[in-house]
């Protein structure tokens, strides 16, 4: 899977884009790394530790700031994308959820697993 569409998102791995619409979305290789990770996955939670080492071949050390401080860059470029938005799962990781207005894959709701924070992003 190269080239993933989720609404208006366009995520080529081949080239290493990403497109808005007609707007090409610049991002660091962390971040496009990041979002193609939950596209991949998206409607389902995937673990910190497990983007942690996807992404920088590390472990996570509980609560990590770097990964943190990369998936609020990856919201603030993804400003204008539909209808998808990344989520924090509370003590679980992330989840890329589609908007319920739009009738798209939303992650379920377990328990006390639970959407707590949207800055933005893909919404």
């Amino acid at each position: 899977m190269s080239r993933i569409t989720l609404g208006n998102v366009t995520i080529d791995r081949d080239r290493f884009e990403v497109w808005i619409d007609a707007r090409r979305v610049d991002l660091t290789f962390s971040e496009f790394e990041l979002l193609y990770t939950l596209a991949r996955s998206a409607g389902k939670v995937v673990a910190r530790s497990k983007l942690m080492e996807l992404v920088w071949n590390e472990p996570s050390r509980g609560q990590d700031r770097k990964l943190t401080v990369h998936m609020s860059r990856l919201r603030k470029k993804m400003q204008g994308s539909r209808p998808w938005q990344i989520e924090t799962i509370t003590k679980r990781g992330y989840a890329l959820a589609g908007d319920k207005k739009m009738g798209s894959g939303r992650a379920p709701h377990r328990g006390g697993t639970r959407p707590t924070r949207r800055l933005g992003g893909l919404a």
